[in-house]
């Protein structure tokens, strides 16, 4: 499988206020000097709407969250088709090739942006899956975590956000180590019909995040590795993991 996108040289993380609203947060980065942003005067969420939950509530039988599964209504531009994709390289090997197909200069800022991207795809192997938030419909209701069937995705994976661009242009940023953790969460809704699959992503170090960051608000905690704070991935976003 292919995806291009735009690794923002991996200095930050984003957060979300429910699946389909997002706000962008750069919640830190390698110097742990604390930015502030997701601040509650800085964020709207809409009343109700769960927007982060702790990573016990996995585990806890009838959870339940209040979501909106929201379509992009301006934002609509999509991927290249599978032949357009397919005949334009993309691997380390390929670098050259891909930087005269672009007409990008050979070193660049741009260029080693793409450089690193390509590096960051490669290091989930050839067999890769993906993951992505699916509903029926956009109604705000209550859902429940059916909790026997709740996927672990794993530690080791590669997270897109769409931007807004004449085409489907990505954000992606990597999730690999012991802090964060990925699952898929089959949902039921209060109407006991509709059905819903939602990525939860799960942070268990957040130490060096933003003190003000709206999670710390919506869940009143601190920042810690005691409690892993969890968020879902956007309607128009996607995960890859290793198969």
């Amino acid at each position: 499988m292919l995806i291009k996108g735009t690794d923002i040289l991996s200095q930050g993380q984003r957060s979300y206020t429910g699946i389909g609203k997002d706000v962008v947060s750069l919640t830190h980065v390698p110097s742990k000097i604390f930015i502030y942003s997701a601040a509650s005067l800085e964020v709207k969420v809409e009343p109700g709407l769960t927007t982060f939950f702790q990573g016990k509530d996995l585990q806890h039988l009838g959870k339940t969250v209040t979501l909106r599964f929201l379509k992009p209504t301006s934002n609509k531009a999509t991927l290249l088709p599978r032949r357009v994709a397919e005949s334009i390289p993309f691997s380390s090997s390929k670098l050259p090739e891909i930087l005269t197909y672009f007409g990008v200069k050979p070193k660049s800022v741009v260029a080693e942006i793409m450089k690193r991207t390509i590096e960051e795809f490669s290091k989930l192997g050839k067999y890769v899956q993906v993951y992505a938030t699916e509903a029926e419909n956009e109604n705000k209701q209550d859902y429940s975590i059916e909790i026997t069937g709740v996927q672990s995705i794993g530690d080791r994976s590669i997270v897109c956000h769409k931007e807004n661009y004449v085409y489907g242009v990505f954000y992606c940023h990597k999730f690999y180590g012991t802090t964060t953790r990925a699952y898929m969460l089959p949902l039921v809704g209060a109407d006991g019909v509709t059905k819903a699959k939602a990525v939860a992503i799960c942070h268990t170090d957040t130490t060096s995040w933003n003190p003000k960051h709206l999670a710390f608000q919506v869940l009143k905690i601190k920042p810690g590795n005691t409690i892993p704070v969890c968020h879902f991935l956007p309607t128009t976003g996607f995960l890859w993991a290793s198969m």
